[in-house]
């Protein structure tokens, strides 16, 4: 059980080869650290590729194959942190974000499904190959300066409002059902097309909440009485402890279950 105030907001950047993706998010990050936004950016490769620092410090691939968890490079320049295993976008997406207001990933769109999305047009009359259901913008860089007659075009220079306006928080694929969808990725295209809020999905309320239920690193939904009442009883337990500090603003609690109480929880 863990609380937690940020929730970090995400959108994509799609277009097809040469778009100006890049560009967009170099364009896109200074203006919105300039509002005070701590802001990432993602690069999603569309091949397979296996990155090293660089030949003269070759020996940090010596290292990763050595199958240390991760494997930490540090200059005077630069820190880079290599996580020697494979992770789905979301896993990955979910550790990179700690800390962060906001994160613009670049990549094609069938990277990006279930994230809202900014299209970059580079020729006219491009717009159905880029867009689709999680389309919330199409723009075009300076170079290119192609217009669309489509409702949800945006000039570049606008871009930085339409993000504050429609990035969205990670939403597991849990498919808790709550929302009164039978999964995740439509409830997102719902919201995306502005017919629910994501105030409607109960796993992201419970991550801006005051208490916050995990089973193995997963958001389980509670309702607000039930918040309540485990965190009156643990602020409860805490208050009868002697308690060095004088300001606790989080606190966290591991349980660990063996496979007899897990057999005994659902009656198997």
């Amino acid at each position: 059980m863990k609380m937690k105030e940020m929730v970090t907001k995400f959108i994509g950047i799609t277009g097809s080869k040469k778009s100006g993706k890049t560009t967009t998010i170099e364009y896109l990050t200074p203006k919105l650290i300039e509002k005070g936004l701590n802001v990432g950016s993602v690069k999603i490769a569309f091949k397979d590729v296996n990155i090293d620092v660089n030949k003269e410090h070759y020996d940090v691939e010596r290292l990763r194959n050595a199958k240390s968890v991760k494997t930490l490079f540090k200059s005077r320049i630069d820190t880079t942190i290599f996580y020697n295993k494979v992770m789905t976008l979301r896993e990955a997406l979910k550790e990179f974000s700690k800390g962060l207001d906001l994160v613009l990933i670049e990549g094609f769109q069938e990277d990006l499904i279930g994230f809202p999305q900014i299209a970059m047009l580079k020729e006219k009359n491009q717009e159905k190959e880029i867009i689709n259901d999680y389309t919330v913008a199409i723009s075009s860089i300076p170079e290119f300066s192609i217009e669309s007659k489509k409702d949800n075009f945006v000039n570049f220079n606008k871009l930085v409002d339409i993000i504050e306006k429609k990035a969205l928080p990670l939403i597991p694929s849990l498919d808790c059902k709550h929302c009164g969808y039978e999964n995740c990725i439509t409830l997102v295209k719902e919201i995306i097309k502005g017919n629910n809020k994501i105030e409607d999905c109960i796993i992201v309320q419970s991550e801006k909440a005051h208490l916050v239920l995990q089973l193995n690193e997963k958001n389980i939904p509670c309702n607000p009485f039930v918040q309540e009442v485990l965190k009156n009883t643990i602020l409860g337990i805490i208050k009868t402890l002697k308690i060095e500090e004088k300001e606790i603003s989080e606190i966290d609690i591991k349980i660990l279950v063996n496979s007899k109480e897990t057999k005994e929880i659902f009656h198997e």
